[in-house]
């Protein structure tokens, strides 16, 4: 569509990033052979929480807020220039239905310096069994 209407397919001013949301032990795979190179590396969210756990300015941050302050590199969120790469961090849309990653995903919007799965299940210090109870007790989902 947009090279029928004459508009350039280069040189565009943001690259997005899109920030992934998947449960604990369950990283999206395509091909068989690359399972089990997948289970030993980390993805873009569990090294965003390795970061919460080493950085205190990190923990002030949301997710979506990450990129604009660091930058992904081989599998490490890195402390990168402010305001240098102009980027749109967008997080993947997610289907009510599939109950347990849409309510991570209303957590990951709202609460910052996550360091773990677990630590989104907690709430005043009480660890629940699902990322839905904590997203009521949260009030995420006002």
């Amino acid at each position: 569509m947009w090279r029928l209407l004459g508009s350039h397919m280069h040189d565009r001013s943001h690259a997005v990033m899109r920030l992934p949301v998947h449960l604990p032990n369950q990283k999206h795979v395509t091909f068989k052979e690359a399972l089990e190179a997948a289970r030993s590396r980390q993805t873009m969210l569990e090294s965003w929480f390795q970061l919460n756990q080493s950085d205190p300015d990190a923990q002030t941050l949301l997710n979506t807020d990450i990129p604009y302050n660091y930058e992904y590199d081989r599998n490490n969120w890195k402390r990168g220039k402010r305001g240098g790469n102009k980027i749109v961090a967008r997080m993947y849309v997610l289907n009510v239905k599939d109950a347990e990653r849409f309510y991570l995903r209303m957590l990951l919007l709202h609460v910052p310096g996550a360091a773990s799965f677990k630590f989104l299940r907690m709430v005043d210090n009480v660890i629940y069994d699902t990322f839905k109870q904590a997203s009521f007790l949260y009030s995420v989902l006002l």
